[in-house]
């Protein structure tokens, strides 16, 4: 769904006003390792707009309308800066105001430009905000409840390898080349994990395999 959309990456992550500074942030996603642990060690989640200000809005917003009117500050145009490196400069914004005050952001990475990203949320705002909430009460339930009982779904050590992988931004060829196996043998898994999983999303590939406790977030 998130790909017929025009996404390819996505992250979500937990925002709690009690937070203290040095507090790590709860973050699922499937942005690349690197640009995870970056954010994460740079501490980005304290001045990260999308974080900062996003939950101030009740609906879908592109990231490029962050700007609140108010010029960012050098590390936060260092931040962007950093975020366009890594493939992140255009995407959107997903407030998550759920049960109980729960409260979360979804990030979504667009293929398209800023205009027909616009015009999709527009016509699609509805569906991605939708998606969202399935998501928020899927992540909430695995946090809620830790790993869950006995999956019904089996992956053999080799699928959930390629299933780690993943869920952690790599392409088939580059996890051909952690595993040290052929680009063909990994499709040849993906192939099976999808009939096992009876989709060929990946994102909710992901998703259930998370909240099965197959694979930890």
């Amino acid at each position: 769904m998130l790909a017929e959309l025009g996404f390819r990456e996505w992250a979500y992550q937990v925002i709690r006003a009690e937070a203290l500074p040095d507090e790590k942030p709860v973050i699922l996603t499937t942005f690349s390792d690197a640009w995870r642990d970056h954010y994460i060690d740079s501490s980005y989640h304290l001045i990260d707009p999308v974080i900062l200000k996003g939950p101030e809005r009740l609906l879908p917003f592109t990231w490029s309308s962050m700007s609140f009117g108010i010029e960012p500050t050098d590390e936060q145009k260092s931040f962007f800066a950093e975020a366009e490196e890594f493939g992140l400069g255009e995407g959107l914004g997903i407030p998550v105001h759920g049960a109980y005050g729960s409260l979360a952001m979804i990030s979504m990475v667009a293929e398209e430009e800023t205009r027909r990203l616009a015009r999709m949320l527009h016509h699609h705002g509805e569906d991605v905000h939708l998606i969202s909430l399935i998501f928020h009460n899927l992540a909430r339930e695995l946090m809620a409840l830790g790993r869950c009982g006995r999956s019904p779904i089996s992956l053999s050590p080799r699928e959930r390898e390629c299933l780690i992988w993943l869920a952690n931004g790599k392409t088939r060829w580059e996890i051909s080349l952690i595993l040290g196996i052929s680009e063909e043998t990994v499709k040849y898994h993906f192939k099976n994990i999808r009939a096992k999983f009876g989709t060929y999303s990946r994102h909710e590939i992901i998703i259930q395999a998370v909240r099965l406790g197959l694979i930890d977030p």
